[in-house]
């Protein structure tokens, strides 16, 4: 693992990936999702997570990264994009990255 990627359970890995292959909001959206970033929130146990989706610059190629949230003490969510895990990547788009 290097220092820039977020670290997650397997547990968590499983129930990120079946969440981006199943939710009906994410599979909507892949019909007219475009290059712009589409954020969908999930949370596991105590965890919180950002799952942010968009096309490659091959159309055809849909990229997942997830990140980690953390409530503020203004009692909001912030995403820390300082470590992610690449869920779906453009060169695997056809599959979930291994977990």
């Amino acid at each position: 693992m290097n220092s820039g990627e977020l670290r997650l359970s397997d547990y968590e890995k499983g129930f990120l990936t079946g969440f981006y292959f199943t939710e009906p909001d994410i599979q909507k959206d892949s019909l007219n999702r475009d290059e712009d970033n589409d954020w969908y929130g999930v949370h596991i146990g105590e965890r919180v997570f950002d799952l942010c989706v968009w096309k490659d610059d091959d159309i055809d190629n849909e990229v997942c990264v997830v990140y980690e949230c953390y409530l503020n003490d203004g009692g909001f969510w912030n995403t820390d994009t300082s470590k992610q895990w690449f869920l779906k990547e453009s060169k695997d788009a056809t599959k979930p990255k291994e977990l």
